[in-house]
């Protein structure tokens, strides 16, 4: 039996802020991917974290087990502590992989549910694009249609620890009108208003996460022809976005020098995608 599983990260999040008193969040699924291979052909764990051992714990347990009678093998394209959503996509990626292993159903609110008794998680796991309670879980929207946009992608350096983050006392401004600007654009799947509310979004959460360098990347982007820039709320990327028209080298040319400029950490290109979980067999 050999199985692979696929879930991608994020770039930190399209949207994100508080409405009402309750906490929302966009996610921003990408083409950077946690990776998990079940095999009766090796045996043991290699590569969980403390959270997605966590997640294996907990799938178990539901399923009245104690031990996993497969090799489980976890690797990943997403650094911790970015806020590029590595534990969440580690912790989906293992609890399918278990669950498809040994032919049980699974649901994106099973996965959504495992994942919040660990910590706030990002729904990258979930179909399309989510606007989703990361505290609790609860889905809010799904929008199907996914605009084609590609990210440069900039890391301000650090790390964030993202349960530390949310347990922190924050004063919270109402993000109302932010959250409805968001769904409507999201309704007309226009690539240039999702990237000006998801820049809203990140000059918005500079009070609770204070990036030196938003303003001065955003200008210099812009500049440079990009629709918007988003943030990791509780994570230290930035994202620049362009149609995907635009040269790949070019953007890529741009980002490079703008990374020398602001001394900062370019770490390549990024397709905004739809969110899931990809299954294999051989």
């Amino acid at each position: 039996m050999d199985l692979t599983v696929r879930v991608p990260g994020s770039c930190g999040e399209l949207v994100q802020g508080f409405a009402q008193g309750e906490p929302f969040l966009g996610t921003c699924p990408i083409d950077r991917y946690t990776t998990v291979e079940v095999s009766d052909s090796f045996s043991g764990l290699t590569g969980l974290g403390e959270k997605s051992l966590q997640a294996l714990q907990l799938t178990l347990a539901r399923l009245g087990m104690d031990d996993f009678p497969y090799g489980l093998k976890l690797t990943s394209e997403l650094p911790q502590g970015k806020g590029m959503a590595s534990s969440s996509a580690d912790i989906a990626a293992v609890v399918v992989s278990v669950m498809e292993a040994l032919g049980e159903p699974w649901s994106p609110k099973f996965l959504m549910d495992i994942a919040t008794e660990i910590e706030p998680t990002d729904g990258i796991f979930c179909p399309g694009i989510v606007l989703m309670n990361h505290v609790n879980g609860k889905v809010l929207a799904h929008f199907e249609q996914v605009p084609s946009l590609r990210a440069a992608v900039f890391d301000m350096g650090g790390t964030v620890d993202t349960c530390a983050f949310h347990q922190a006392d924050k004063k919270t401004e109402d993000n109302q009108s932010l959250l409805q600007e968001f769904q409507q654009a999201m309704d007309s799947c226009q690539a240039e208003k999702i990237a000006q509310v998801a820049t809203a979004s990140a000059f918005a959460n500079q009070r609770l996460l204070y990036k030196e360098e938003l303003q001065q990347l955003w200008q210099l982007g812009k500049e440079a022809g990009a629709l918007g820039i988003n943030a990791a709320h509780s994570g230290t990327v930035l994202g620049l976005w362009w149609n995907t028209d635009r040269s790949p080298e070019i953007i890529r040319q741009q980002a490079e020098k703008l990374a020398q400029k602001l001394n900062v950490k370019f770490w390549g290109l990024a397709n905004l995608r739809p969110g899931g979980v990809e299954v294999s067999r051989r």
